[in-house]
């Protein structure tokens, strides 16, 4: 069982200048909710209005109008993670044009290669969240996110006519709604010399889990650009009231009056330690 199982808490303290120390406490139940809780007022009351901020974006796109069965739904596809025991034996580069191949074979999905993140989405240890948020900072926007892997599984064959214990090359692909509308996992195992079978078995199944499990959940694209937009205007709005701008302010005075805001705002030195 991996440690995000598990309840994690990252404590961050915060040195405010004069106001003293600041102590934020993120902590991720069994259940997978994140509580933000911080010591000071004035940051809790922004953490709790980001969360209903949060909550109420949430309720909307579960209240929007779904998408036709006929609209194209876009995957974005990361990079094939291929475990350190199969490094030497598999050529990621051709599975995964494989894996590309195979799902682009449907006309009703629009694949997106995701390539070159930064190096948090990079990392082997990189958490699901933080590739993803990676991939959305370099403006990608799909509406379901696939992020596949190669590696060997425990499982059961056959020898002599006696059931063994084996180690069999599985490809799984996690497929994920970018909506937060449901999630599933597509896979199938082989022997080694069945790679292109099971990365094509593989891809056909999670064609079946974007089209036939997520798609008919997926909002529309055009209630979710409208709930952005207005998601969107209301942050400037929350901005431009915390920085004083008034109506008759021209441009260069709501710039001006934004950055004193930013500048005067508060400047955390973090040092983080997790438990």
């Amino acid at each position: 069982m991996s440690s995000r199982a598990f309840v994690a808490s990252l404590v961050a303290f915060s040195l405010t200048g004069c106001a003293g120390m600041v102590v934020t406490t993120t902590k991720t139940g069994l259940d997978g909710k994140t509580v933000v809780t911080s010591s000071d007022p004035a940051e809790q009351a922004r953490i709790d209005a980001e969360a209903r901020e949060n909550e109420d974006y949430a309720k909307a796109i579960a209240a929007a109008p779904r998408r036709a069965p006929q609209d194209v739904i876009e995957v974005a596809v990361f990079e094939t993670y291929v475990s350190e025991e199969l490094s030497q034996a598999v050529d990621r580069k051709k599975l995964e044009a494989m894996l590309l191949g195979e799902l682009s074979n449907d006309a009703r999905l629009r694949i997106v290669p995701v390539k070159g993140l930064s190096s948090s989405g990079l990392r082997a240890s990189a958490s699901t969240e933080e590739r993803i948020d990676a991939a959305r900072a370099k403006g990608i926007s799909p509406d379901v996110w696939v992020l596949p892997a190669v590696l060997l599984t425990d499982a059961v064959g056959t020898s002599g006519g006696k059931l063994v214990s084996m180690k069999a090359f599985t490809v799984r692909g996690e497929v994920i709604s970018a909506y937060g509308t449901g999630a599933s996992q597509a896979e199938d195992k082989g022997t080694l010399f069945q790679n292109e079978q099971v990365v094509k078995t593989t891809a056909a199944r999670t064609r079946s889990v974007v089209l036939d499990q997520l798609g008919p959940n997926l909002p529309s694209r055009e209630a979710v650009a409208g709930l952005q937009k207005a998601r969107m205007q209301k942050k400037v709005a929350t901005i431009e009231e915390q920085a004083g701008i008034l109506p008759e302010d021209d441009a260069q005075t709501r710039l001006r009056k934004i950055l004193e805001a930013a500048k005067n705002g508060p400047k955390p030195a973090q040092a983080a330690a997790q438990e």
